[in-house]
């Protein structure tokens, strides 16, 4: 088995008994009533400029009402960049040394909190060792950014002394409008980890992080799925996690993540409310056996062969390898340069083929519009500027093995324009 994709740790041998990959639907072409110079056809993915040499991108964010951009690298080290026009410019760069950069190892995600512009606190998730990830408050400090690694405060400490391979860690961080923290963590490739709510593997965590200067460690807030450690871990919101890369929370209040899969599914998750187990280990993609209490994925596409969505993707990048991730929600806004083709869809892909989609659901769950947008291959990190557009960095490469990170696969910046026929 191979470790795919950035921090993914699928694997590309095919199944032998996938299923066919979901039908699509269609959603709407058009976005003529918005004043669009015609129907809208899907996204061109135009390169960037930026300064820097940058290599093995995991992660982004615009620092909230600005064009800067705080970028994290792989081997640990963090860039602040500012978007000028059509170019990123270096406003400078720190290394939190902490960092244990192997395989699908290093710094993984990125979140801001709600007060960054009062308090500075950025958010790291990464491994610290092959068997142990953890999630770092910083503060951020454009004036200094020696100081900002010595800012460091452990926040939440989590794995598995059992696993084989530095696999399925932090895949994504961010924060409820009411300041509480969420993240995905993986399994760490210990399979008994998918069925246990007692522990944070394996799990959709929601957590108060410690926000007092100097402290460290978090508060348990309400509407988790378990009271006391009794019934199950209090930080647990949903189990049966196997290895969630990039995920988010939509403007309902929903949870979304891709789920990678091990022999036969890539799934795409949707977590409506506290307790929903996602079957790991007892299922991957759809459940046809044994499925009480197992929430099913909204949407799948098996390793074996080539998936409807694949069919659809003529630059499809022609691998075995497969990584599901969860890019962005595409909130309604003024002076959109979509004009309203992609409000309420929730961008989807495979990091290793390349395509890219969207996803409309209803209220209940149920998916309303699913539809193939354009092709990047290797996206690590996906995000909204203020101009509107959307933005992503990619890693490099597809899988990690093999990596000589002293000479990383070189990341790019590109911004998502759309195509109007």
């Amino acid at each position: 088995m191979l470790v795919l994709a950035a921090f993914a740790g699928c694997s590309t041998e095919p199944a032998p008994d996938a299923s066919p990959a979901s039908t699509s639907t269609s959603a709407s072409s058009t976005a003529s009533e918005s004043g669009a110079p015609g129907a809208f056809v899907g996204l061109a993915f135009e390169t960037l400029e930026a300064e820097g040499d940058w290599g093995m991108v995991t992660d982004a964010r615009f620092i909230p009402g600005t064009d800067d951009l705080l970028v994290l690298e792989k081997s640990g080290r963090v860039g602040h960049l500012r978007l000028e026009g059509d170019r990123f410019v270096l406003r400078g760069t720190f290394t939190l040394p902490s960092a244990y950069s192997h395989l699908d190892c290093g710094l993984i995600s990125l979140a801001l909190d709600p007060g960054f512009a009062s308090n500075g606190f950025i958010y790291v998730g990464m491994c610290v060792s092959e068997q142990d990830s953890e999630i770092h408050r910083y503060t951020f400090d454009p004036a200094d950014y020696g100081a900002i690694a010595q800012s460091k405060a452990l926040i939440l400490a989590a794995g598995d002394a059992q696993a084989p391979k530095p696999w399925h860690n932090v895949g994504s961080l961010g924060f409820d409008p009411d300041g509480t923290m969420w993240a995905l963590l993986g399994d760490k490739k210990v399979e008994r980890n998918g069925q246990d709510a007692s522990n944070t593997l394996s799990a959709l965590v929601r957590l108060v992080p410690n926000r007092e200067p100097g402290g460290e460690g978090y508060t348990v807030p309400e509407g988790n799925a378990f009271a006391s450690e009794d019934e199950g871990h209090p930080l647990v919101y949903a189990t049966g996690l196997r290895s969630p890369w990039k995920g988010i929370r939509d403007a309902a209040g929903r949870y979304w993540f891709g789920d990678v899969g091990a022999n036969t599914m890539e799934e795409i998750n949707l977590v409506t409310e506290p307790g929903q187990n996602f079957g790991w280990s007892e299922a991957e993609g759809r459940c046809a056996l044994g499925c009480s209490g197992l929430r099913d994925p909204i949407v799948q596409w098996p390793h074996q062969g080539v998936s409807d969505y694949a069919a659809e993707d003529p630059d499809v990048v022609p691998t075995n390898a497969r990584v599901a991730y969860v890019a962005l929600e595409v909130q309604p806004q003024e002076g959109d340069p979509y004009f309203g083709a992609l409000d309420g869809h929730v961008l989807f892909g495979d990091y290793c083929q390349g395509w890219v989609r969207g996803v409309r659901v209803d209220d209940e769950g149920a998916v309303q519009a699913d539809t193939h947008l354009g092709h990047l291959s290797v996206p690590s990190a996906w995000l909204r500027g203020s101009d509107g557009y959307i933005y992503a960095a990619t890693f490099g490469k597809c899988e990690t093995p093999g990596i000589d990170e002293d000479d990383p696969p070189r990341s790019t910046f590109v911004r998502a324009v759309p195509v109007f026929e």
